[in-house]
């Protein structure tokens, strides 16, 4: 891709977003067309992007008694996928079937820009290094995408990570409002290193404490000018080139060390772990956007030992189906991972058209809850013991029982 099809050099915000009505074949078992077409529209979409996919999805919205019906809506999506790899110019086949926004939708986004490092593993179109799951490879990559956008021009604001199987649950709006609300601090999981992935390193001590974590995370600009700089961090890539999944040890071993690496929106991590095994308290029930409920919203993600997947298990984490939607659009995550077209396409449809008409059709959204967040507080020069919802630190994204 050249350098002018670059998001960055194009516009002041990469956005994935949502939207409706088409003139492909959709297949529905046993259920008229008519049951299930037609759904609020965005105006502006032209009929021949993919999202704009003509499917009713008021039902699994609203989960009404019809959202069943939609675990079995096929579309044949492969037609894309052939004409965009024989194209010989990839970048316009894929702006001639995936809509991107032009310029910013409001003021307030363009004065908070946002950026986005996408990081996929299959159905490529462009290709780099290859990477094999568990090895430094996929954190090579990623680190070196997070590189390329610290050292930018571009006056971004925070930085969130994206896999080929993630969806936004907000709009670039919402983040933006969720972001400002972190005020600076990162948002990373938490969760104890494992003694198994130390591997070859096993007795060698690392540059810093080593913490496991998901691989999405949000990082404000003054951490990742930082991080690019550091040359602790050049050490703990090293270090952590020997061992097993690096790519789940690096963001929280950055950010959960304060004072040890003073990075901006650091915080420390060992004491939430400690007031994990020691607080008497369970943690809340209910995670919405007016009470997030938790203190990591880089993503949604349910393993398959939490709760019981709509859709698919696919090593060992739900592909989501249909008839988990209704929960999914009530959390405060900003990503959903994993979704997929080849399972339950409906749940993935639906969900981005709720989002780009919602991009559209802004609804009154107030962040303040995030303020809220544990890390959040820390950071903000709050004691452990000070926090308005201490709770919120019990579970990680990888919580058992």
């Amino acid at each position: 891709m050249s350098l002018e099809d670059r998001p960055f050099e194009r516009s002041r915000n990469l956005r994935i977003e949502n939207c409706s009505d088409t003139r492909a074949k959709a297949i529905f078992k046993g259920v008229s067309i008519n049951e299930i077409t037609g759904t609020r529209k965005h105006s502006e979409m032209p009929t021949n992007y993919i999202e704009a996919v003509n499917i009713n999805c008021d039902p699994v919205i609203n989960n009404t008694i019809e959202i069943v019906k939609y675990r079995e809506w096929k579309y044949d999506f492969k037609r894309f996928e052939k004409e965009i790899y024989k194209s010989k110019n990839v970048c316009e086949t894929i702006n001639k079937y995936f809509y991107f926004e032009k310029k910013p939708l409001s003021e307030e986004e363009e004065k908070f820009p946002l950026a986005f490092g996408f990081v996929m593993y299959k159905d490529l179109v462009q290709i780099g290094k290859r990477s094999q799951w568990g090895t430094y490879g996929i954190l090579d990559n990623v680190y070196n995408c997070f590189k390329y956008l610290a050292h930018l021009k571009h006056d971004w604001k925070y930085y969130q990570y994206l896999s080929g199987s993630d969806l936004p649950l907000r709009t670039n709006l919402e983040m933006v409002r969720i972001m400002k609300a972190l005020n600076g601090s990162i948002n990373s999981d938490i969760e104890e290193y494992e003694m198994d992935r130390y591997r070859t390193m096993e007795g060698i001590h690392p540059p810093v404490p080593l913490f496991k974590s998901a691989m999405s995370v949000s990082m404000p600009r003054a951490a990742a000018n930082y991080i690019v700089r550091s040359q602790k961090v050049k050490r703990l890539l090293r270090y952590l080139s020997h061992t097993w999944i690096p790519d789940e040890s690096f963001w929280t071993s950055i950010a959960g060390n304060a004072p040890l690496l003073r990075v901006p929106g650091s915080y420390r991590a060992r004491d939430i772990i400690w007031l994990r095994k020691h607080m008497n308290m369970n943690p809340p029930w209910e995670k919405t956007t007016s009470s997030v409920g938790t203190t990591y919203i880089g993503r949604y993600q349910v393993w398959e030992w939490q709760k019981v997947c709509g859709g698919q298990i696919k090593s060992w984490s739900c592909v989501f189906g249909v008839l988990d939607v209704p929960d999914i659009i009530t959390r405060p995550e900003l990503i959903v991972h994993k979704l997929s077209l080849s399972v339950e396409p409906a749940a993935f449809m639906c969900i981005l058209k709720e989002i780009r008409y919602r991009s559209h059709n802004p609804i009154e959204f107030d962040a303040t809850s995030y303020s809220e967040m544990p890390t959040v507080e820390l950071y903000s020069g709050k004691r452990i013991t000070e926090l308005t919802h201490p709770e919120w630190l019990l579970q990680s994204s990888f919580y058992r029982g």
